[in-house]
């Protein structure tokens, strides 16, 4: 039977709903609400969870002790403490979301958890190179294990239930975020990557494939739970996926792709979509086909997003049942 985890959408996106759309740009980007309006954060974890979220990301993204640190002016102690409220707003959510679907048998994300967002360590650069990688060569792998253990330590201590290492640019952080996991056994993760439009590689130009495989091989038994790609084109997802599997010597990966709604950032135009190109939904039958067990929306998806996965996935099983 297929068993299919819906995960939430762009949490900017369905932030902006409660404080503008002034997030972009913000070197703490998102995170920085945290601290001015955790009423909007909650909020926005609640909306993905009523929209059928089976799982939820912490709001950190781009949070690491050294940048609140820096841009909110405050102690190491308070950045941690600040990461353990992103934590607590989430479960907040999942609880109060649990109480207030208690007793209603059509609710199919009954129990949610928490995975706690860890996005790529130029994130914290604001020099862009979290979009080509290009850091991976010049930056120890030393440097980027201490940087995103410092953060992972705080999201554990919180109780998130899992890790989401995603966004991922380049082959080098890929390998030490998994060296780093390999020190917490017992915490599972999910590991996706981000990637060149219409290429088979992952943004610093190594084959996606190669590297997702590797890494998959490096970690405990077990303790990756799916990898993939998030924050692409729908476009792109499947041609970088189908063959992942298709090497029957190799143990099945379990995949997972949360891609964004495919338009393109314009600085004097917005955001542009290209009006010829197929909607996200149409896409989904196809990466169910291919086994994708986690699915989701990344920028620019919203909550209502959400519930067109949610409803599409639901239509695939039908049908599927009906076949059978």
């Amino acid at each position: 039977m297929l068993n299919v985890k819906i995960l939430d959408g762009g949490f900017s996106a369905q932030l902006s709903t409660y404080v503008g759309e002034k997030i972009d740009g913000d070197p703490l980007w998102t995170s920085r609400f945290l601290s001015t309006n955790p009423k909007a954060v909650y909020a926005t974890h609640l909306d993905f969870l009523r929209a059928g979220a089976d799982i939820i990301e912490t709001n950190t993204y781009q949070a690491s002790i050294s940048g609140l640190r820096k841009y909110l002016s405050i102690s190491e102690e308070e950045s941690i403490n600040l990461l353990h409220e992103a934590v607590k707003l989430a479960k907040m959510a999942v609880n109060d979301y649990t109480k207030e679907i208690t007793g209603n048998n059509d609710v199919e994300n009954k129990n949610p958890i928490i995975a706690g967002a860890c996005g790529p360590y130029a994130a914290s650069l604001h020099d862009g190179s979290e979009y080509n990688g290009v850091y991976g060569k010049t930056t120890s792998r030393e440097i980027m294990i201490q940087w995103h253990k410092s953060r992972i330590n705080a999201l554990i201590d919180a109780g998130i239930d899992l890790l989401a290492l995603e966004t991922i640019p380049c082959y080098q952080e890929a390998e030490a975020l998994v060296e780093l996991l390999r020190e917490y056994p017992n915490v599972k993760a999910w590991l996706s990557f981000s990637c060149e439009r219409n290429s088979q590689n992952i943004v610093d130009g190594t084959n996606f494939q190669e590297v997702a495989t590797r890494c998959y091989k490096m970690a405990l038994p077990g303790q990756i739970i799916a990898i993939g790609v998030n924050c692409l084109a729908p476009k792109d997802v499947t041609p970088l996926l189908r063959n992942i599997n298709n090497d029957t010597a190799n143990e099945f990966i379990p995949l997972i792709a949360y891609p964004n709604r495919g338009e393109i950032y314009s600085s004097s135009k917005g955001w542009i979509k290209n009006e010829n190109d197929p909607t996200f939904e149409s896409f989904i039958p196809e990466w169910l086909e291919l086994g994708i067990q986690y699915l989701g929306g990344c920028c620019r998806m919203y909550a209502e997003d959400i519930k067109l996965i949610r409803k599409e996935v639901n239509n695939f099983k039908t049908k599927g049942a009906f076949m059978n």
